[in-house]
This record gives C-alpha cells, structure tokens and sequence, in this order.
C-alpha cells in the first residue's frame, strides 16, 4: 500500500520543518516530492498573509530550492505568482511590523535570483522578465528619497544581475540610467554608478551601436529589446560599430565618480574600466592619474587595485616601480595594520618582482632588486611574517646572483652584505638567538630558507662551470661549515638536518648535491666526533652515509669499531641495556652497508668490526647477530648476502605482487574437472600466432658452459666487471677506477699494439653503441612480444563435456558455452627468463562455421578486437606473450590454462605449445637518446660498418671489451662470418626484402639498384649510395678496386683442371647493407650483392650459432 503524503504545511511550524527537511535531504526531502507545486503555491500565498511572521525564511527557502518547486510543467503560472506577490509587496506601505524594508529588499533579490536560476527569457515568456525590470526601473526611479535608499541600491544590483545574464537588457535606457546617476546624491549612488558601468560595458562588448543620450524611449513601461530574443543575440546587436564620442563621454563622467566607492565597489569599477579604457583607446595615463594615489591607502583591497592596474599598464607606470615597493616596505613594517595584509605586501612584492625582472630594464633591476633586501625580518615579527620575508629575501639573492652571474664568486647585495650574512641574520631572527628543537615551527622555516638559498643558486648538470661555481662560493663553503657545527654542537637538529638531505637526495635534479653534503659530513665530522655515548645521535646521519655508494665506507667502519670498543670498555650493571641497544644500531649500519655496497669493497674493515664484535661484546644478542653477519659475508656471494639482507624487503629490479594471494579466490569450494577430459583439452581449447613463421624448424642448438671449476664462461660474451675500489678516501672531483678480475690476478702478458685513426672511429661507434644495450642481469632487458589468439570450438566443448548443457534450449549466441577467469601460464626449456601469465576475463565459444550467419551474430554484443577483421575476431581474446630473451636461441613456449565454466567446474591442463622463431628476435638497434631523427641513418651505417669491421677475421678490436648500460657489465665481440647464394632474380628478392626486412636495411648501394628500391616506396629513412660498380674481374684490376667488386665464387671439377670462376651473375647491380639486433646484445650482418639473376649473401655476426637458423631462413625467405 502506498504511503500516505503528508499533510500540507500551514503554520510558521509546519513551514519550519518541512524547510529543515529540505536542508536534510534523502529521504525526508522526498516524502514532500509529490507537493512540489502545491508547496510552490503554499508558499507564495503565505508571504501575503498579513499576521504572517515567517515571511522571510519562506522567501530564501523558495529561492535556494527553486529547482524543485518551480517545475518546467508549472513553471510559467508560478512565476507570474511570483511577480505578483513581488509588487503587492513593493507597494505596500511600511507598517514596521508585518511589511518593513528588509522583506521588501529581499523578495526582490529573491524573484530576480529565481527568475535567472530558471532562465525564465528562453524557458516561458518574457513578460515575466519584463515584468521585474520594469518594477525595479519603478523603485529606483526615486532618486534622492532617503527613507527606501537601500531598497533602492538593492533595485539597482538586482538590474545589474539581470543585465549581466541578459547582455544588453538595459541598453535602451541607458540615457535615463545616466540621469539617474547624475540625480543621485545618497549612499546608493555607488549601486547606480556600478549599474551604469555594468551597461555601458556590455554595449562595449557587443559593440552596440545605439546611442546612450537618447532618451526618447520611455522608462516605465519597459520595452524588452528585440536583439536578445532574435537571431542578432550572439552578434553585434542592431548596429555595426561604437559611438566613441558618446561612449568616451560617458568614461569621462564615470572617472569623476570614484571618491563615493566603497573598497569592494571599487574592484568591482575597476575591473569592467579598465577593458573599457582599452576597447575606447584612452590614454593610461588618465587612469593612472585618477586612481594611483590608492596605493597610500590602509585597505589591502584599494592597494589590489593599483597592482592589478599596474600589470595591466605597466608602460604607463614609469618610475612608479620604487614607489610601489617603497609603499609596501611601509605596510610590512607597520606593527599597527592587519597581519593578512602585512603578509599581502611582501606577497605582492614578490610577484612585483618576479614581473619586473622578466620585462625591466638592467639598471632598474638592480636597484629595485636591492630595495627588496629591506624587507629583513624583524625580531618581533610573527613567524608567518618572517617566514614569507625570508622566501623574499632568498628570491632576491637568486635575482641579484643571476644579475652578476658574470662577476665575482661571492654574491655582495645590498649595502655591501654578503648572502652568507643575510642568511645568517635571517636564522637569528627566526630562531631568536637559540636553536630550538627539530620540531619546532621556526627551526623548520628556518631550513625552509636555507633549502631555497641552495637550490635557487645556479647550476646545472649539463654546464660544469656553473657547478663548480657554487662549489667554491662562500655560501656554499660556510652552509658546510655550519652544518657540520650544528650537528657536534646541536644534536637535536640532527633529525631536521637528515630530512634536509633527505629532501635533496629526493629530488632528481638536486640529487648530487645531497650526495656532495653527504661526502662533506663524511669527510669533516668523524675527526671531529668524540666517542661517548652521544654519538648515537649521529646514527641517523651514520645510516645515510652508510647506504650512499659514492662514499668509501673506511672512515665510518673504523669510528663504528672505536665505538664498539668504547661500549665494552664502559660496560658493566648499570649500562647493559645501553650495550645491547647501541650495539644493535651498529649491526644495523653494518646491514645497511652490506645491503647497498660491494662486498670486495668492505670486506677489511667490516670483518674486523663482526670479529671484534664476535669475540668481545658483552651481549649475547649482538654477538649472535655479529656472528651470523660474519658467516654470510665470508661464505655468500655478493648479491645473494644483499638479497637475504633485506629482511623481507622488496629486491632489486624484482617487482612485488599487485594482487594478494586472496584475490582470485571463490568462497565456495572448488570443482575440479575430470582428469581426462582436461587431458584432451588443447582438442578444442586453442592459441594461435597472429603472425605465421616463415621457418617451421623444431630444433634448436645449446651449449653448454665451458670452463674448469667454478670459472666458467659461456660464449656470449658478457662479463662481470667485478669492481674493487681503493679504500682510500676519495675526491669529488677524482672519478671511481674500476679494473675487472682480469685484470688483478694471472692475466697473461699480451705484446702492446698499435691503433690508428680507423680503429679509433670503429671503438668509439661501438662504445657507444653497446652502451645503450641493458645488461639484463642487473637491469629489466629487452622484451620480445608475440602477439596470439585465445579460441575454444564450441562443438568440440560440448563434445568433450557430454552430457544436456543448460544452455541446450537455448538457440544462437545465448547457446554459446563461455569461459571465465581464463589464466594463461608460460613456462619454455629456452633461455627465456621468467614469462608473466595472462588472465582473460571473458570468451565465448567459437559457433561452429554452419552458423555464421548473419541474423544470429547481429545480435551479439562483444566488439571484435581488431576493427574490420570479421565476425570470427568476436570469438578471439588477444594474448601477448611477452619475453626476455637471455640467449637469441629459437625455442618453444609451453603454455598451462586454468579456467572456469558456467557451472563453476575448473578446467587446467596443457595448450599446444607455441613456436618462437629467428624471425621473432629481430629488432632495429639501440640508438642513443642524443641522436636527431635525421641523423638515425647515417648512425645505423656507421654501426653496420663498425661492427662489419669488428666481426672479421683480421680485427684489431677482438680483445677490446665494451661496456653495457648500467656500467657493471661487458661485452666482447667474437665474430665470425659466412656466405650464402641465392639463385633468385633481382626482382623477386627486393620484394622480399622490402616485405620482411625492410625496417632493417641500412644503405642501398648501386644506381640501379637504388632506383629499384626508390620505386617500391616501402624502403625510408635509409642511405642510398649511387656508386657504379665493376662487372667482372680482369688482369689490370687493381687492389683497391678489388675491394668494390662483389665476391665470386672459386670451383675445381678435379685436380688437373684450372680453376675457373664463376660470376655471381651477368651484371651487378649493387648492395643491400641490413642490421638486425639480436637481443640480449648481439647482431647479424647481411650484406647482399644483388646481380640480375642471382644474389650472393656476406653474413657476418658475433654470435656464431645463430649462422644455422640464418641459412634456413634464408632459404624459407627467398627460394619458397
């Protein structure tokens, strides 16, 4: 049954809780839904009672809820009502109990609220609109009547409402609003004034031709204007052009006005002036004559005025600029005026600043630059005030060091201060004489400005002067200095100074100087610390020290040892929990250590802290800890101790988990399939490759690694650089030498060899080159993707299942079996690191072919994945398996499914495996960042030619080793080459070629050769070489010219004959250079000497076992 409604309100009370329901919401708004008409009503005939006392909440509760009680079906005779209790209202005569000014006042700023919220000129007719204006135009057509003038002002800001929501509105009487104003003598007239300005800037901004002296059309009664309601509303109204004589006038009477303008209205004049004073093309200068001299008055809003006017018209404003600053120099010291406004000037000042120091002149700069350092916080100035006097001063310290960025180290403002001491009044001032502790307020700011000071110096890391340049500053000198007395004098700031650094090691920009500071604390504070128990309170910065690389760990691990023997020395009753808890943050840094630095590098010193520790420290715990520390270092390698020390920690280069292991779990139990039926799954469950291989081979060649004992090798070419570095202590400026294994123990000796200028070139095009390829041990590796189809037939599922499915009665696509929460597990005996699993949401079950028809699947709902493909793409789930190759070695993928049906059962078993081929490993080289797009060519010939070089027998680049990206591995390149002929014209193997090898080709050589590539359009971005080359060998052939000429290949039938040579073909054409990279870091050459009808194929590579896969598809590309 339904709920009965309630019963409409009647008395002041009832009208009081239904408005409280109606603030609430929910479910107390909604019982009162069906009266929203009524209540409309209701309430408009209760304004009118006489001994009514609830007038004025009803008023403003019918204009904050008048989108619920003016519904669009009603909306025009509730208006009217509206309109009508508006001017029984107006007229009645005040009786100071029933009908006063305040409910007057507000049933107009009610109805013209309504009557905008409703947009009542398109929603209804415009009578209504009409019909308010017209009534206002009757109130404020009263000039000079004191008792209503606030009625009055109200009148004319409901006008401006309306003119500002229906431009134009009140242009036609735009002359008697002018009378008006000039009439006006009361506090109202600021209301007429801004009413006038208001309609004299939408004529302007439409650009109305009419004229506003006119006032041949009449006040009351009101004719609406025709251009809002024609197609004319959005263009220029009734007339092309302004009246400029008329328009300037008007200006003119205006800027007369500004003395009767409260601080609010005069932003509100100022900001429809100031576009008039453009559009009219008047001279700035008159504004800044007329309303300059606010910047000396005491509110911040006039003050707002002349900055906004001052940016507006800024020529206009010469040698204003020091005064301006002068006059908010004068506000920030002045103890008498508001904090907010205090603060408002030394804001302003900066965005003054930071303005005129974009468009000023040099001189200027300099001098209103050294005004700002005036602005010095004052002992008693509160902290907020310090706080943002602070941020000024260091922006004018970085002002006035970029001003003199040409002059000398030290940075000299002011008058002869140092920013050394600017900074270091500004601390006294805010710390007041005495460092608090690191929680404090002013301790905080005070770091806040020392953080500004720092990194708003100049420096960058692509320009090493202007590094070193804050490096030897005195600024940068006495912030060291300091820092490193305030942690020996003040431990409490220890905190405070650690999230100092912490802040610049944060930042990717600034991350160098954090490590600098760091080197600093690390070479400057162990001398000076005393070992006591105090000195735990350095352990924060200890640790930081501890986890940077750049820091040899010698000086720490010996004060670390000192301390250690300081707490067995003073053990005893009284400090056992001392002991066991200082020992415990020792072990701790010496983890930290262990975690983020090599072990070659510490082993010394932190070997003899465990072992002192082992055998002296008076706690069992620690010495437990000590022990076990010990035992890992000496007996696990370096990353496996780094591993097993993070204490649960995420690894290195080892992403965690985005689900946790609830995630795909099912709250009931789960069903298994039958074991044989998931046995003959991959019958109707399939995956395919989106991309046919062109070689189907089943084989693939492995090797295993060579070596004796634990020193094995493998072919590939990639070696540790293991790295020892020098315990001493270590300069800035003096790079890390690193020397490889090889190159410290039983490395043989090799005779010196020269190196010309080419091998030199081929070096350093390799160096480079190798240094962009990622060594996949210690970083994420190159991916390969196979893209593949997931289907299952439908008939066969069904087949396989038996038994009635309960979609048996079901005809087209809603007979379709499904399967969810598909996931797809990836597992290959190749060399391909660890394949992340797939998981499909949805499949549905592929039809069988009879029934693709075309009024079944027109109603199906799944978009097909690839647009265009067909109606069998609608039954096909994309499946990426993505891989990093650790060997280039052609392999197979095994792949595992676990999915589930309709009926809850799971289904697992094992899918066709998947073929991974030579082709699927060709990618394009690695170019540096640093190389513009039309440099990439000439880049991939200048690699092709260097690693041509470097793969041939008589290389001099054979022991030379390249180091990888990351820096802590190499690669040696060990080459070996082959060649190949093709019987196949020239013709058919450039189709071939630009189908499948295009992205890969580097230059093409030969005119005719070029213009036959040229013409197949596939082909870009590459280097065409248009040399001729020889035909054919003869006696005269010189050495050098041998070198041009393509191969030919040598035969003997039998002894006694000569041999005789056989030509690659009747004409040579030219040569095709292509470079493929196989990942992880090597690469084959093709180059192919193209005749008429046969081609002979140079192959060169640094990774000789992929020489078999090559030829077969070589074979399968170009003779099938």
């Amino acid at each position: 049954m339904a709920e009965k409604p309630p019963p409409k309100p009647v008395s002041p009370r009832d009208w009081e809780s239904l408005t409280e329901d109606f603030r609430h919401g929910g479910a107390r708004r909604e019982k009162w839904s069906c009266l929203y008409p009524s209540l409309a009503e209701l309430a408009l005939s209760s304004i009118l009672k006489k001994e009514f006392p609830f007038k004025i909440p009803l008023v403003i509760f019918l204009d904050e809820f008048s989108h619920l009680l003016f519904p669009s079906n009603s909306i025009s005779s509730l208006l009217d009502r509206l309109i009508e209790d508006l001017r029984t209202t107006v007229q009645s005569p005040i009786d100071g109990a029933h009908v006063n000014y305040a409910l007057k006042e507000q049933m107009m700023v009610s109805t013209t609220s309504i009557l905008i919220s409703t947009n009542s000129v398109e929603t209804v007719e415009v009578r209504c609109t009409a019909a308010l204006v017209e009534l206002l135009l009757a109130v404020i057509n009263r000039p000079n009547h004191g008792p209503d003038r606030h009625a009055r002002a109200i009148a004319c800001e409901c006008l401006r409402e309306l003119e500002k929501a229906y431009p134009c509105l009140l242009s036609g009487i735009a002359g008697h609003l002018w009378s008006l104003c000039q009439s006006e003598r009361t506090h109202a007239s600021q209301s007429y004034i801004l009413l006038l300005t208001t309609v004299i800037y939408s004529i302007v901004s439409r650009k109305l031709s009419i004229s506003i002296l006119n006032a041949a059309v009449p006040l009351i009664p009101f004719n609406f204007p025709q251009w809002i309601l024609g197609p004319e509303k959005e263009g220029s109204g009734i007339g092309i052009g302004l009246n400029y004589k008329e328009l300037r006038r008007a200006m003119a009477f205006l800027l007369e006005w500004p003395r009767v303008l409260t601080p609010c209205g005069m932003m509100v004049f100022m900001r429809m002036i100031m576009p008039l004073a453009v559009a009219l093309d008047l001279q700035p200068s008159m504004l800044k004559v007329q309303f300059f001299g606010m910047i000396n008055s005491f509110h911040p809003v006039l003050c707002h005025v002349v900055l906004i006017m001052y940016s507006q018209f800024s020529e206009a404003f010469n040698e204003k600029e020091k005064e301006i600053v002068r006059r908010l120099l004068f506000v920030s010291l002045e103890m008498q005026q508001y904090l907010v406004f205090r603060l408002l000037s030394v804001h302003w000042l900066m965005g003054f600043l930071n303005r005129f120091m974009e468009h000023g002149v040099e001189m200027e700069k300099k001098s209103i630059i050294k005004m700002g350092f005036m602005f010095y916080p004052h002992l008693f100035d509160p902290l907020s005030l310090k706080a943002i006097k602070l941020d000024l001063l260091a922006f004018c310290s970085i002002c006035m060091d970029a001003l003199k960025a040409q002059s000398g180290s030290d940075m000299i403002v002011g008058e002869g201060k140092s920013v050394v001491k600017l900074f270091q009044d500004g601390l006294i001032s805010v710390s007041a004489f005495k460092w608090l502790p690191h929680w404090s307020t002013e301790t905080t700011v005070a770091f806040r400005t020392l953080h500004k000071l720092l990194i708003g110096s100049p420096h960058s890391e692509a320009d090493p002067s202007a590094t070193n340049k804050l490096m030897e500053s005195a600024f940068y000198s006495h912030l060291k200095g300091m820092l490193i007395d305030m942690i020996l004098e003040f431990q409490r700031l220890v905190p405070v100074i650690v999230a100092f650094v912490d802040r610049l090691l944060g930042c990717q920009k600034h991350h160098w100087l954090g490590e600098r500071l760091l080197q600093t604390m690390d070479e400057n504070l162990h001398p000076r610390v005393v070992i006591d128990y105090r000195i735990v309170s350095y352990f924060l910065i200890f640790d930081r020290i501890a986890e940077n690389q750049t820091i040899p760990p010698r000086k720490l691990l010996g004060l670390l040892t000192k301390f250690m023997a300081f707490l067995v020395e003073k053990h005893g009753p009284d400090t056992c929990g001392k002991s066991w808890s200082h020992g415990t943050k020792v072990l701790g840094i010496c983890r930290t250590m262990l975690t983020h630095h090599q072990s070659s590098r510490l082993f010394l010193g932190i070997s003899r802290l465990l072992a002192f520790t082992c055998l002296y420290f008076p706690d069992l715990e620690v010495r437990d800890h000590a022990r076990s520390y010990l035992r890992m270092l000496i007996c696990v390698p370096g990353l496996k101790l780094r591993g097993m020390l993070n204490l649960g920690e995420q690894l290195l280069g080892v992403s965690p988990s985005s689900h946790s292991e609830s995630f795909f779990s099912m709250q009931s139990p789960q069903q298994y399939q039958d074991p044989k039926k998931s046995r003959n799954i991959s019958l109707y469950i399939h995956l395919e490759r989106m991309i046919p291989l062109l070689v189907k081979q089943s084989w693939s060649l492995s090797l295993l690694p060579l070596g004796i004992g634990n020193k094995s090798k493998s072919f590939g070419g990639i070696r540790d650089s293991e790295a020892s570095i020098d315990e001493r202590e270590l300069d800035a400026s003096i790079p890390l030498r690193i020397t490889s294994g090889d190159e410290r123990v039983d490395k043989p000796w090799v005779p010196l060899y020269v190196m010309d200028s080419k091998v030199s070139e081929i070096l350093e095009v390799l160096r480079r080159h190798f240094s962009c390829i990622p060594d996949f041990r210690h970083m994420a590796g190159i991916r390969i993707k196979i893209p593949c189809n997931l289907r299952f037939d439908s008939e066969s599922f069904n087949h396989v299942r038996g038994g009635e499915s309960p979609k048996s009665r079901l005809h087209g696509v809603e007979a379709l079996p499904a399967l969810y929460a598909t996931v797809l597990k990836f597992s290959s005996p190749a060399p391909y690191g660890s394949i992340q699993s797939c998981h499909i949401p949805f499949l549905l079950g592929q039809p069988p072919m009879s029934d693709y028809i075309h009024d079944e699947t027109a109603s199906l709902d799944i978009d097909a994945t690839y647009v265009g493909s067909g109606e069998e793409e609608a039954y096909k789930a994309p499946v990426a398996i993505e891989f990093e190759p650790r060997e280039p070695t052609p392999g197979l993928v095994d792949v595992f499914i676990e999915t589930y049906v309709e009926d809850g059962q799971i289904i697992c078993g094992k899918l066709q495996s998947i073929k991974v081929g030579i082709e699927d490993l060709f990618l394009k080289a690695i170019t540096p960042p640093d190389i513009p797009e039309d440099a990439l060519p000439d880049y991939y010939l200048d690699v092709f030619n260097a690693l041509w070089d470097a793969c041939s027998s008589t290389s001099n680049t054979g022991r030379e080793a390249f180091i990888l990206k990351g820096g802590k591995g190499a690669a040696a390149i060990n080459g070996t080459r082959s060649v190949k002929l093709l019987d196949i014209p020239a013709d058919a193997l450039v189709h071939a070629t630009e189908h499948y090898l295009a992205p890969f080709i580097v230059s093409v050589t030969g005119e005719h050769l070029v213009d036959m590539v040229k013409y197949g359009g596939i082909v870009r971005d590459i280097v065409w070489k248009e040399e001729a080359f020889g035909l054919l060998l003869d006696a005269n052939t010189s050495a050098s010219e041998l070198n041009r000429m393509p191969l030919q290949l040598t035969f003997t039938e039998n002894e006694d004959e000569r041999g005789s040579e056989l030509a690659i073909g009747k004409r040579s054409m030219g040569c095709i250079d292509i470079l493929i990279f196989l990942p992880p870091m090597f690469h084959i050459l093709l180059q192919m000497q193209v005749s008429d009808v046969s081609t002979l194929v140079q192959i060169r590579t640094d990774h000789w076992p992929c020489l078999a896969y090559i030829d077969e598809y070589l074979e399968a590309l170009f003779l099938t």
